[in-house]
């Protein structure tokens, strides 16, 4: 039968024993004694900056800490409260802005994220030409939307099979096809027929 000891971490649980543990203390104190610890917070930041640096881990993270979040604050209504305050405060304290001046370059990163993430569907040449629709003309904006969509339409249609094709290329959607690579071993011959040494 397995044994149990209380938490050295002074939270008073019992915990269940086993061979392969390495510490007297329960999840929840390990979290806070190794959060103390810089040795080890230093090595965990370089570990999880090294793994950010995938695309693909970084999106499926942000989802999955998303969804967290989301459900948590659905089910738990304080918890929701708590950080409506909180964040409220913080607005209110104007602390962000002071730390950040006007140009400085977490900002400038910022609008430009911000900016990818409402302008990522419209073309760079065309970003302008929808700002004007929006800001001086007063266009809606799910209806600058769709003169925009119409513009690249009419855009694309003008294009001839090749140019279309370069452009994927030069986007990074469609790549030049490979090398011919022959499936079989036809000897020392071209495919004309003639003996490669001749040549």
């Amino acid at each position: 039968m397995t044994n149990t000891f209380q938490c050295e971490g002074g939270c008073g649980r019992e915990i269940k024993d086993f061979p392969r543990r390495k510490t007297r203390f329960c999840r929840s104190c390990i979290g806070t004694v190794n959060g103390q610890d810089r040795a080890k917070v230093e090595k965990a930041r370089a570990s999880m900056k090294k793994r950010m640096q995938d695309p693909a881990f970084k999106a499926e993270h942000i989802r999955r800490t998303s969804e967290g979040l989301r459900a948590r604050l659905a089910s738990d209504p304080d918890e929701a409260a708590r950080r409506r305050e909180a964040g409220r405060a913080l607005g209110k304290s104007g602390l962000g802005h002071a730390a950040q001046g006007a140009g400085s370059e977490p900002r400038i990163r910022v609008g430009r994220m911000q900016t990818e993430r409402y302008l990522g569907w419209c073309p760079m040449h065309l970003r302008d030409q929808y700002r004007d629709l929006v800001n001086k003309k007063g266009v809606p904006a799910l209806e600058a939307r769709q003169i925009i969509e119409q513009q690249i339409a009419a855009d694309q249609a003008k294009l001839t099979p090749f140019e279309r094709q370069l452009k994927l290329i030069r986007e990074g959607k469609a790549t030049v096809a490979p090398k011919f690579k022959p499936t079989t071993d036809t000897g020392p011959y071209t495919l004309g027929g003639v003996a490669s040494g001749m040549i």
